[in-house]
């Protein structure tokens, strides 16, 4: 049978541009999905983080017990079509770097991670969302970095000027603290108790994942961010206030089942944010608002970011 060279090689040919596009596409899907990987280094630590759409840039950092990853299951599609959302890891929490001491925990180290990320997308200014510890991260690097944000949103989290009076002179608070103290203890090899500190997510196949990650991982760098950031007995302490007054427009978005802080810690906000603040309380949701109400967590989110014409 005669070959005809010349149909051969435009057959090959073809098929060598249906295999590349097959490929591009698959290698697109599975950036939708799971993100584009990076890591920037900052001052010998290198920290994890993930990329999605692009746009204006918004910042999910999540919180303890938790991963980067926490957001993909119901926001990461949502918000990527119209911003660049980038997802950092916390250091201390694979496959970012876990520094071998305590110090390396302090705030400053958190924000100049925050300040390293946002300068390796190449983009100006952000909004910026933190749950958990990462709520503490975002505002301290709000009230470090003011002038690169355009907005703030802290999601069950210690809202810092309010929860330092209050742990240290409200016995309810200081009650549903509790389960930090043995975190100021905790030395590598003791055992991690990963079933106490995943019991408060109510999704039971996250807890499951979740549990998981804290179980592989070195836990002692995730519990650091206490010792060196997170008020410990003895309370009465009279903490200082001073400075922790926000400066960017901010919302608060409160899961109402929260099991780690007292009513309270809403009460009095007014004072502490210059451009006042938008607060939203989540019926049925818990310490994880944005996972248990997420299309009610989405839409107030989306809101805000529409108020800040962002």
């Amino acid at each position: 049978m005669r070959i005809n060279v010349k149909t051969y090689l435009l057959a090959c040919l073809a098929l060598g541009g249906a295999y590349a596009r097959s490929t591009n596409t698959a290698s697109i899907a599975n950036e939708r999905i799971h993100g584009h990987e990076s890591f920037v280094d900052n001052d010998g630590v290198r920290i994890h983080y993930r990329s999605y759409g692009s746009g204006p840039l918004l910042i999910l950092q999540h919180g303890f017990p938790d991963r980067e990853t926490t957001w993909n299951t119901f926001q990461i599609q949502e918000f990527a079509k119209k911003y660049t959302v980038v997802t950092p890891t916390l250091r201390g929490y694979p496959p970012s770097d876990v520094p071998p001491e305590k110090e390396d925990y302090a705030a400053a180290a958190y924000v100049s991670d925050m300040l390293a990320v946002i300068k390796a997308t190449g983009k100006g200014s952000a909004v910026i969302v933190g749950h958990d510890v990462g709520g503490v991260v975002v505002q301290k690097f709000a009230l470090a970095h003011s002038d690169m944000l355009k907005g703030l949103v802290m999601v069950n989290t210690p809202i810092i000027p309010v929860f330092l009076p209050l742990i240290e002179f409200d016995s309810y608070q200081q009650q549903l603290s509790e389960y930090t103290i043995p975190y100021y203890a905790y030395q590598p090899g003791q055992p991690k108790n990963v079933s106490t500190i995943v019991q408060h997510i109510l999704n039971e196949t996250y807890r499951g994942e979740i549990a998981g990650y804290v179980q592989e991982s070195p836990l002692y760098g995730m519990l650091d961010f206490y010792n060196e950031n997170f008020p410990a007995p003895p309370y009465g302490q009279n903490l200082s206030t001073e400075g922790l007054a926000q400066t960017v427009p901010s919302a608060i978005i409160w899961g109402e089942l929260d099991p780690y802080f007292s009513p309270a810690m809403l009460n009095g906000l007014e004072a502490w944010f210059d451009f006042g603040i938008r607060l939203v309380t989540i019926p049925g949701a818990g310490h994880w608002s944005f996972r248990d109400k997420p299309a009610r967590f989405n839409i107030e989110l989306k809101s805000f970011l529409d108020f800040l014409d962002y």
